[in-house]
């Protein structure tokens, strides 16, 4: 998934910058710098990835919507199949048994079968909905963190002390 594999770039610039721990310039104790052209590259990546999840998104939503009418046309053709051949097997009275419990076995197993698709169709597009949710949840969580931590200022209290290098 594109969103994922941006998130996972910017891991990996995060862990791969150089480490500021400096009292000599003030604001950058704890710090890590990275490559603001990369990172404002990768950012427009992710968001221009973004509506894309939502439209896929939509479309789970459509989907859903489809496969539910089309468990319904198809009961209402099971039922119409059903009372169809129960009107031709009305010719004489045991007929006419046989028949009403024919038609009735099918409608009932018609139904069965239409509240059983309809089921899995609904659990399905719920879950593949509730998936996206959490991943966008998460993605949206991932985002406001990083500007928090772009945009808040340094921590006074964070402040680590480090030997000067010898290189």
């Amino acid at each position: 998934m594109e969103i994922m594999r941006l998130l996972d770039e910017l891991d990996e610039l995060e862990a791969a910058g150089e480490k500021w721990y400096t009292k000599v310039i003030p604001g950058f104790i704890g710090k890590t710098v990275i490559d603001a052209e990369e990172f404002l590259s990768l950012l427009h990546e992710l968001r221009s990835s973004l509506p894309e999840e939502m439209t896929t998104a939509s479309q789970v939503a459509k989907d859903r919507e489809r496969i539910v009418r089309e468990a319904q046309e198809e009961r209402a053709k099971i039922l119409e199949a059903a009372r169809e051949q129960a009107q031709r097997l009305v010719s004489n009275d045991e007929l006419v048994k046989q028949a009403e419990q024919r038609a009735e076995e099918i409608i009932k197993q018609a139904k069965v079968e239409a509240a059983a698709l309809q089921a899995e169709a609904e659990a399905w597009a719920r879950s593949l909905v509730e998936r996206l949710e959490n991943y966008i949840q998460r993605l949206a969580a991932t985002v406001e963190k990083t500007k928090k931590a772009l945009a808040s200022p340094p921590n006074a209290s964070r402040r680590t002390e480090r030997p000067p290098s010898t290189q």
